[in-house]
């Protein structure tokens, strides 16, 4: 697999990148990946920093294990954990700085999405109609485009996690966790499509993006598709409900707010 980078400004590619190499470019560009778009399909599939790192965390991961093999040698694998336990590697700790960043960033994402939000607001009625795109779409609600989802109140969700005082829980869900229930999902996205295409709707093939809010219960709150390709259409509303219907692991914060995308 091959990996493009553009300018975000210019919107112009920059360099193609393997699956090693690519990860050499984001450790030696760390402070500055924010203005790049990544991509495997050309402009018709342009990332931000955050949802690449999401998607292709195994790319860091296994990098991370080539070094530290090439740095203990061929010693045997026990002899391996043990040093890997005692030492670590530096170039893992870069990696883990680098992942833990793309979360340190969310609150401008999230403003900046919201400010592009605010210029797509309107109210005019629209019935409901299949636009260029080939997906019928519906009015435009708030929640399509406003994390707007009710929170549960700070005392319920201390009674919740005093359930789990002898078991282990985290602070936020990593990289691993958020994969996981993701890819839980694609049965029911795999019903949307064929429910969807069977109605009518054409085009539904593309990136689908989608902003995700859960609070520490590990019920979704929010789930918004930024893309106006998705947005307010009777698919996109399959692909919410789907999203909504599961529980996340339970985790020891009020929320958390992830990027995350599926190609169909």
């Amino acid at each position: 697999m091959y990996f493009k980078i553009y300018h975000k400004k210019s919107k112009q590619p920059l360099a193609t990148f393997d699956e090693k190499t690519i990860v050499d470019f984001c450790i030696k560009n760390k402070d500055t990946l924010n203005n790049y778009y990544f991509s495997t399909g050309g402009h018709k599939d342009l990332m931000e920093w955050e949802v690449f790192t999401v998607k292709y965390s195994e790319l860091f991961e296994k990098k991370a294990e080539e070094r530290d093999k090439k740095e203990f040698g061929r010693a045997d694998e026990e002899e391996i954990k043990v040093k890997k336990k005692r030492s670590g590697s530096a170039f893992t700790v870069i990696l883990l700085a680098l992942l833990i960043a793309t979360y340190s960033t969310y609150h401008l994402y999230q403003k900046k999405i919201e400010q592009n939000a605010k210029l797509t607001i309107t109210q005019t009625v629209k019935p409901i109609i299949k636009e260029k795109t080939g997906m019928e779409k519906r009015v435009q609600k708030e929640s399509d485009i406003k994390l707007v989802g009710e929170m549960p109140k700070e005392k319920k969700l201390v009674k919740l996690w005093n359930k789990y005082k002898n078991k282990k829980m985290k602070n936020a869900l990593d990289l691993k966790d958020i994969k996981e229930q993701m890819d839980s999902y694609l049965p029911q996205l795999k019903e949307c499509y064929i429910k969807r295409a069977k109605a009518g709707d054409t085009d539904i093939r593309g990136t689908i993006n989608l902003k995700i809010r859960i609070s520490g219960d590990g019920i979704v709150r929010d789930v918004i598709l930024p893309d106006k390709k998705y947005c307010s259409t009777l698919f996109g509303d399959c692909i919410i409900s789907a999203v909504k219907s599961k529980k996340f692991k339970v985790f020891k914060s009020r929320e958390q707010v992830f990027s995350y995308y599926w190609n169909f």
